[in-house]
């Protein structure tokens, strides 16, 4: 059996097992919304619902460019300040008086860019990804204080409709951008070449060094979708808060992990899958909001999440020393 059918096998494999944790997946949220409806009678309201996935539509986009970077075996802890970057970028935009739809391809462009940079620089001087995205993310950072002088740039009532309005009054904008994107990756990564590319890239690089894989086009590739990802999540959130922030994207990095990691997708790349991490990210929105509405006190909803964080890691790195 050569390199590519013992990929293939081992491919057929994580599948299995990735269908498997949404499956998991799936229950935990059943058994948590049956819990919180119990314990509050205002939790499977319409309202409430629609407010947990509105609140996690912004960390779901960004975090989609994470999986991608993360199953071709990498990490990105940019996004936070990229989208601050870019952020700040589109407000500027915006009080130019520059028209709304060249503001919207304007940002997702300069943070394409950044994405590059970020791919190009970890894929050519092999440093480790993870050192090389948080020293690139503090560049970022100084960068999202340089454009305004450390300053909130304030919209004056401009784009608010793009993160704000809801369809038919009920669904919030930001979630159908959310699911409409996420369907759209999934798609990618499940029926493309280049999708399968990053599974193989991440699972085994030698096997896809063999198979004629070019390792580092394709890694560059997933980071630009990912910065693209990032520039276009800061309009959601400058329109959701009228103004631009240095530091509106801080926790970013973080959560976006943790909530692909609950997902099902694999600290050392290869395995994964979008409906994972997207029910990863609905979960990740689930607690917080359980605990707001349990009125626990936010100390110990700090303390709560960074518990599912470090769990969730831990199974992570578990299921990866079994499979090795």
């Amino acid at each position: 059996m050569n390199h590519i059918d013992k990929k293939k096998e081992q491919t057929i494999k994580w599948n299995n097992r990735s269908d498997q944790t949404v499956l998991y997946l799936l229950g935990i949220l059943l058994v948590s919304v049956i819990i919180m409806s119990i314990l509050d009678e205002y939790f499977l309201s319409v309202r409430n619902l629609f407010n947990i996935l509105n609140q996690q539509s912004t960390l779901g986009i960004a975090t989609l460019g994470v999986v991608m970077v993360m199953i071709a075996g990498c990490m990105d802890l940019t996004i936070g300040n990229v989208l601050a970057s870019t952020g700040a970028v589109a407000a500027i935009l915006l009080n130019a008086g520059v028209d709304e739809i060249w503001v919207i391809l304007a940002t997702c462009a300069v943070g394409f860019i950044a994405g590059t940079i970020n791919g190009v620089i970890v894929v050519k001087t092999r440093i480790d990804s993870f050192i090389a995205t948080l020293g690139l993310s503090t560049v970022y950072q100084g960068v999202a204080l340089i454009i305004p002088g450390g300053q909130n740039i304030y919209l004056q009532g401009k784009f608010g409709d793009f993160g704000t309005f809801r369809v038919g009054g009920i669904v919030p904008l930001p979630v159908i951008y959310f699911f409409v994107l996420a369907t759209i990756v999934y798609l990618v990564m499940r029926f493309t070449k280049f999708g399968r590319k990053l599974y193989t890239i991440g699972g085994n690089p030698e096997a896809a060094y063999l198979a004629g894989i070019n390792l580092d086009l394709n890694r560059i590739m997933a980071y630009a979708i990912s910065g693209l990802l990032a520039g276009f999540t800061s309009l959601i959130v400058i329109s959701r808060i009228g103004q631009s922030q240095p530091a509106m994207g801080v926790s970013y990095p973080l959560e976006a992990i943790a909530a692909t990691v609950i997902g099902g997708v694999s600290l050392s790349g290869g395995k994964g899958t979008i409906p994972g991490m997207v029910l990863g990210v609905i979960l990740f929105g689930l607690i917080r909001n359980s605990l707001n509405m349990l009125r626990v006190p936010s100390f110990y909803q700090y303390v709560t999440l960074g518990a599912v964080i470090i769990i969730a890691v831990a199974l992570s790195k578990i299921g990866s020393n079994k499979k090795q």
